[in-house]
């Protein structure tokens, strides 16, 4: 690479010739709408890098042959190019790039006039990205209908599998490739229906989002900087009970569950003294520091250019003990020599990211009666007491930690060679390149109910090298008003991945981490892996376009992978689309006000091969396997799934009609989708016996069959009035998910005992005991019962759950659950606005994003123990405002110290009792919330320095801005963040929208940020 780059550099340098000496040339540059001038607009002698900049007068002067070619260009306008033809003065008016329909948009393996798409592609504007930090991610869950991001996943229209549902990035041609920073991006398309995917096969049964990187451009070297710097903190805090307040809770609960005992706890028997306690969480949170330097070196000729970025970034969590590093380098370089063309893309990428086990969620148990740090201790820590059991988040971010280290080499290279005009073949070889290596180490301590005793050690290893090749040949004709792009290729793809992992106990230092010393050898654990896989494929599309009034678009791709058996190795993916711009006609030429009117259709079959390789085959585990023969440990094997052989591609069929419709000389856009989506052969694990023998994963079947259908609407204004520009842009989505076939399963449970997805019902709806209220008296207890006299809920008392008895059966079991809630949302929306006025003194700008939700649910699984009342654990503060059927005046018989507790029954939050006899715990639509809500997920503030100030210090662009993320939520859900993510981390789409289940819960709330940056071009 080094070698590589510096020939580069070289032949940069001999290209690089000072134009000969010609004759002044002078102009002005103005805009026809206002006949204002154009400050600040690139004036370059095409083929040199002889260029200049106007002035605040939109004047230029330079130095140039008069049988030379000018290249004038500005941002917003459509770039000219003006033959001098022997003059010496030029007067040029650049006109706005309002038009649009002329824009070029990348699609699969190629671009196409915006105008000429007959499928659903979207294009996000690549301003949304400067506008905040993490601008991909905003601008993809506010910007683009149909698109949903939750915690990083992104999901494009629904959910179509149980499988992994994640979009396909495509980068610079480079399938898989890694994802840029957003400094370096040029463009960003969305392929959303089956007509704009199929040509990627299997991998674009999910969406397609295709970036294109900046690159070098004909000119003077640039130099671009843009970094920021930020401070986050929670957007929400759920507040706890302090001390005196969970001591009160606790005495009560205890009474309540046997008004006789005497056997409090010495410790919480004079509540008061206690006073506010201690805040667990108070320890781990903190106020957290980010930042991102992104520096970028370009320049060339129309023979040869480049482009270097680096990128420097750093980012703290808003709890303690945590820290994410990240290092990269891009190399981007293109080369023309007559019809030949080279280019490469190669991304370099290092992340760090030390963190340790901060159980978040368990910090709300921990009891605010009991210090956190004991100076006494070994350790400095206190342990779990006052009744509990839990343990020390604090000790236990301090006392263990994980490193994980990243490499990833991601990139390609490509050529290309026009044999006639129109006929291209092109060569693109991908690389994909990762290593991690991950270190855990816990150290050897004991607090009261946590020991870990003697210390451990363990690593893993993982690499994993991907090899991409293509060979594309395009023909491009035009014959009259006739116009046809045609394509056919053969693509290889090979992935080989292996693994390593170790560990051992009895280290004989913290500082001495090394497997081979240890103290215990009979510790020593080894474990490895293997994995393989390839896919191989044919393609092909036909563009036919008339007088760019009809559109019609053939695609066909043919995979094999080698997920699949011989017999069903290969899927055939074709689809079809078709558009008639209306508008075009000549009936509608007197409705000039109409500027584009367009119908598209589109119908498509998809293929998904995302499951564990070998399901075809008989696995095999060696993994930590041994037994004992003659006392004697030896390695042995268990047996992990059993074959497959009739395990075939999960296919998607897709229908998508839409209208494109842009009236006001552009100024005012309309785009409409539907889309009907069916999902057939659904890859399936079954569960089986494990009295067959076999032990991990289950087989995997196609046996089911899920529908998803919806409307996408996306409405943009914009407009310039003096020196004002102004935009506003929204946009809306609905999707509806139903589940028509499981095979011969009726339903499918998740893990976390909440969701259950099961024929005519969505994936993942939550599922449980319906709540009736509650018992408002021992009366109403004695009074629900069944047909045989007896008590429905026998340990019930008042201030306890009442529970609906479904299936009238007299009691309270499984059969009474049913559906209770559905994650999955009735429409989601964005809105955008952004203003900016250009003045004598420079140009201030203005942005902000809102993005919302509605008719979600979200199962608040935290609530579960925060509002159990039923241990010693702490409670959130809602729980004051718990259940008492009378005013209770209780005297501790430990202290004597009298607390009084008022009635309380106009409440729906049941009764503190210890043990809870009635189950008031048990999952039911009581932990079901509305999670709706409505977010300014950016707003920004932006100061562009004036040119002409700046070209006196050799500087072409300088703005400052500075804004904030998540400023405000409107919700009603209880929880830290309303945008609850799956948690199941490989996406299997089964568990979304359940919050809190797991001490470190995975779905991570979005925090508020406030940040300033710096993007400086010379």
């Amino acid at each position: 690479m080094k070698t590589k780059l510096l020939f580069l550099l070289a032949f940069l340098f001999c290209t690089y010739t000072i134009w000969g000496q010609g004759q002044t040339i002078k102009g002005k540059v103005t805009s026809p709408t206002d006949n204002e001038p154009i400050i600040g607009a690139s004036v370059m002698v095409k083929g040199t890098v002889n260029g200049t900049i106007t002035d605040i007068d939109g004047n230029f002067q330079l130095s140039a042959n008069t049988n030379a070619t000018l290249v004038i260009s500005f941002v917003g306008y459509i770039t000219q190019e003006i033959s001098l033809n022997g003059k010496t003065n030029v007067e040029v008016l650049l006109k706005e790039d309002n038009q649009m329909l002329d824009d070029v948009v990348v699609i699969g393996y190629g671009t196409q006039k915006k105008a000429d798409l007959s499928s659903s592609i979207a294009v996000l504007n690549t301003k949304e990205l400067g506008k905040v930090p993490g601008g991909l991610s905003a601008g993809l869950q506010s910007s683009v209908a149909g698109v949903q991001m939750t915690n990083g996943r992104v999901r494009i229209r629904g959910v179509g599998s149980i499988n992994n549902t994640d979009p396909l990035y495509v980068v610079d041609g480079m399938i898989g490739g890694s994802v840029p920073d957003e400094s370096n991006i040029a463009s960003i398309q969305v392929l959303k229906d089956a007509a704009s995917c199929a040509i990627y096969g299997a991998r674009g049964a999910n969406g397609v989002i295709v970036i294109t990187t900046k690159r070098g451009t004909s000119g003077a070297m640039t130099v671009d900087y843009d970094g920021y710097v930020g401070w986050k903190t929670l957007s929400h805090e759920v507040d706890m009970l302090n001390g005196q307040e969970l001591a009160e809770l606790i005495n009560e609960a205890m009474y309540n569950g046997n008004p006789n005992r005497t056997d409090y706890l010495e410790a919480l028997s004079n509540p008061a003294a206690i006073g506010e306690g201690y805040n667990m969480l108070d320890e781990l949170k903190q106020t957290a520091f980010y930042q991102k330097h992104n520096l970028s070196v370009s320049g060339g000729s129309d023979k040869a250019n480049f482009r270097v970025n680096t990128t420097y970034s750093t980012d703290e969590p808003t709890f303690i003990r945590e820290e994410y590093k990240n290092y990269g380098m891009q190399f981007i370089s293109d080369f023309t020599k007559g019809n030949l063309k080279l280019g490469e893309t190669v991304l370099i990428k290092r992340n760090d990211h030390d963190w340790s086990d901060c159980k978040i969620l368990g910090a709300q148990k921990w009891s605010s009666t009991m210090p956190i740090y004991d100076p006494t201790s070994e350790t400095g820590f206190a342990g779990a007491g006052n009744g509990t059991d839990c343990g020390n988040p604090v000790a236990e971010s301090y006392l263990n930690w994980y490193k994980g280290e990243g490499t990833t080499i991601n990139g390609n290279i490509w050529a290309t060679y026009e044999f006639i005009p129109g006929l291209k073949y092109k060569f693109n070889m991908g690389v994909d390149m990762y290593r991690y290596m991950q270190q855990h180490y816990i150290a050897d301590y004991t607090i009261p109910y946590e020991t870990h005793s003697p210390d451990e050690y363990t690593m893993s290893s993982t690499k994993t090298n991907r090899y991409l090749y293509e060979n594309t040949l395009t023909y491009d004709k035009v014959i009259g008003k006739h116009s046809i792009n045609a394509l056919v290729g053969i693509t290889s793809e090979e992935t080989k991945g292996l693994g390593l992992n170790a560990g051992a106990r009895a280290m004989p230092s913290p500082d001495i981490l090394i497997l081979g010393s240890t103290q215990d050898n009979s510790s020593k654990v080894v474990g490895s892996s293997i994995n393989r896989s390839s896919m191989f494929s044919i393609l092909g599309r036909v563009n036919y376009s008339y007088d760019s009034k009809y559109m019609l678009t053939f695609n066909f791709r043919r995979d094999g992978s080698s997920n699949f058996s011989k017999n069903n190795r290969y899927g055939n993916f074709p689809s079809v689309s078709a558009a008639w711009r209306i508008n075009q006609e000549k009936f509608m030429k007197k409705l000039d006000w109409i500027s584009d009117l367009k119908i598209r259709a589109s119908w498509g079959m998809l293929g998904n091969s995302n499951i564990n390789p070998y399901q075809y085959q008989s696995t095999v585990n060696f993994n930590y396997i041994w037994y004992y023969l003659n006392d004697s440990r030896v390695s042995g094997a268990l047996p992990t799934t059993p074959s497959n052989p009739d395990v075939k591609w999960e296919t998607q069929y897709s229908t998508d009609f839409g209208f494109d419709l842009a009236v006001l000389d552009n100024r005012l856009s309309l785009t409409v989708d539907y889309y009907y989506k069916k999902t057939k052969d659904m890859l399936i694990e079954v569960p089986i016996s494990y009295s067959t023998g076999y032990m991990g994963t289950f087989p995997t079947l196609n046996a089911g069959s899920i529908e998803n259908q919806g409307v996408e609407l996306a409405l943009t204004y914009r407009n310039h009035i003096g020196n004002w520009d102004y935009s506003v842009s929204g946009n809306l989505s609905t999707v509806k998910n139903k589940v028509l076939d499981l095979g011969s399963n009726n339903a499918i449970f998740a893990s976390n005992s909440v969701t259950k997805t099961a024929v005519g019902h969505s994936i993942g709806q939550f599922y449980g005991y319906v709540t009736d209220g509650l018992f408002q008296s021992d009366a109403e207890v004695q009074a629900y019962r069944n047909s045989k006299g007896e008590l429905i809920q026998p340990n019930a008392a008042a201030g306890d759950i009442r529970f609906k008895d479904l299936d009238g059966n007299g009691q309270l079991t499984d059969e009474d659950k049913t559906y209770i809630g559905n994650p999955i949302p009735d429409f989601t929306y964005g809105l955008s606005a952004d203003v900016s006025y250009e003045g004598s003194f420079g140009t201030i700008d203005f942005s902000m994003i809102w993005q919302g939700s509605q008719g979600n649910d979200i199962f608040n699984y935290s609530r579960v123990d925060n509002e159990g009342m039923h241990h010693y654990y702490n409670n959130t503060k809602e729980t004051l405002n718990r259940f008492r059927a009378e005013d209770l005046t209780f005297v501790n018989p430990v202290s004597g110290v009298t607390t009084f507790y008022p009635k309380n029954t106009d409440t729906n939050m049941p009764r503190a009792v210890i043990g809870d006899p009635n189950q008031n715990r048990r999952l039911s639509d009581r932990y079901v919330e509305d999670g709706s809500y409505l977010r300014l997920k950016a707003i920004t503030l932006g100061y562009t320095f004036q040119k002409t100030l700046l070209s006196k210090y050799g500087i072409e662009k300088l703005r400052f801005y500075l804004g904030a993320k998540n400023l405000l939520t409107f919700t009603s859900y209880s929880g830290y963040d309303p945008e609850v993510g799956d948690q199941n981390r490989y996406g299997t789409n089964l568990t979304r929208g359940v919050d809190g289940m797991s001490l470190w819960d995975p779905t991570f709330p979005n925090t508020r940020e406030f940040y300033m940056g710096l993007q400086l071009t010379f």
